[in-house]
């Protein structure tokens, strides 16, 4: 939003109180001087990880010379940024490598900023939906082998976040069954095999922090 004033600290201070706060960013969208009055004009936001999250990735694609359309929302203690628009794949890159690099790169500065957050997830042209959707047929399938065969099914290797989404599904959907990350990038793959006493147990906040 923006605001108007004789100078920038004038300009902020209509902005302070409109927002009922002092934790604000701003830019400064026009100054003129005249002879009588002068006139500048801000726009000011207030500081959150959305906005910050929209910042970097819109600074992101001015780099590269895309445009698209930034969207971010917090639920609870996690960050979802979304981005639109077209010829965007270089943000995604061969089978979503690219994208997982982005999504660490944002994470590490929002989380530097705002530590209460503790995952953020970056999606580009809704890739990682399409993605999940694949991974839960992949599970389904998989799910439906390791107990006719009776023994643990071995994934093929995946993106840390793909792993992540396989233990979710598999910990949502399938309750009989056990999931554990095994070996190391890039070479690192997802089990999944029938509960017992044994193994039983683990949470899927520990597995997701294991990832």
């Amino acid at each position: 939003m923006e605001f108007i004033g004789e100078s920038v600290e004038q300009a902020l201070e209509k902005a302070r109180q409109y927002y009922n706060t002092d934790n604000l960013e701003y830019e400064v969208v026009s100054e003129k001087r005249g002879l009588l009055r002068n006139e500048v004009i801000v726009k000011a936001w207030v500081v959150s990880p959305e906005s910050v999250g929209v910042q970097i990735m819109e600074s992101i694609l001015r780099a590269l010379g895309k445009t698209g359309s930034v969207h971010a929302e917090q639920v609870e203690d996690e960050l979802h940024i979304s981005v639109d628009g077209d010829d965007l794949g270089i943000l995604i890159g061969k089978h979503g490598s690219f994208l997982d690099t982005l999504e660490s790169f944002v994470r590490y500065l929002i989380r530097a900023r705002f530590p209460e957050i503790s995952h953020v997830d970056v999606d580009v042209m809704s890739y990682k939906q399409k993605r999940i959707r694949q991974l839960e047929e992949m599970v389904q399938d998989s799910v439906q082998r390791a107990k006719r065969i009776k023994k643990p099914l071995t994934l093929p290797p995946m993106l840390r976040w793909e792993r992540r989404e396989v233990h979710r599904i598999v910990g949502e959907k399938y309750p009989a069954f056990e999931s554990k990350s095994t070996g190391f990038d890039p070479n690192r793959r997802v089990q999944i095999f029938l509960k017992t006493s044994e193994n039983a147990g683990e949470s899927e906040r520990e597995k997701d922090e294991q990832e």
